[in-house]
């Protein structure tokens, strides 16, 4: 019951904020498109250089406004795909440097198991 109250309390702030009002109808896009960019840049090969540091704090800001409209399913598939972000960056350590990062395997399962609990917040309604 506590995290519907932090998802209403959410929206109401963005709702009545002058500058981040206008964006709130961009919240589900502009995640998708940052998640989908970031994993991008995880890949060997393509470098994003600073765009990707821009595209990361982008991701959070939308997020939290998806958090907003307590879209529990698509909240999981934006969570779902930060955990695919750090997967990719967990196997191009393993196979391209021979190096196992336990920061991505810590982020793998955080935002995994956050994926699911929202998935099935998203059943539950």
């Amino acid at each position: 019951m506590g995290f519907e109250n932090v998802c209403k309390s959410l929206n109401v702030y963005f709702s009545n904020n002058k500058i981040l009002a206008p964006l709130q109808v961009f919240a589900l896009p502009g995640t998708m498109v940052c998640a989908a960019l970031l994993i991008i840049s995880s890949i060997p090969g393509v470098s994003l250089g600073w765009f990707a540091s821009i595209v990361s704090v982008f991701f959070y800001l939308f997020f939290i406004m998806l958090l907003g409209t307590e879209n529990f399913l698509m909240i999981a598939v934006a969570l779902g795909l930060k955990a695919v972000e750090s997967l990719v960056d967990e196997l191009v350590d393993i196979f391209k440097y021979n190096f196992f990062s336990w920061s991505a395997l810590v982020y793998i399962v955080v935002f995994g198991f956050l994926a699911y609990l929202a998935y099935m917040k998203s059943i539950k309604k």
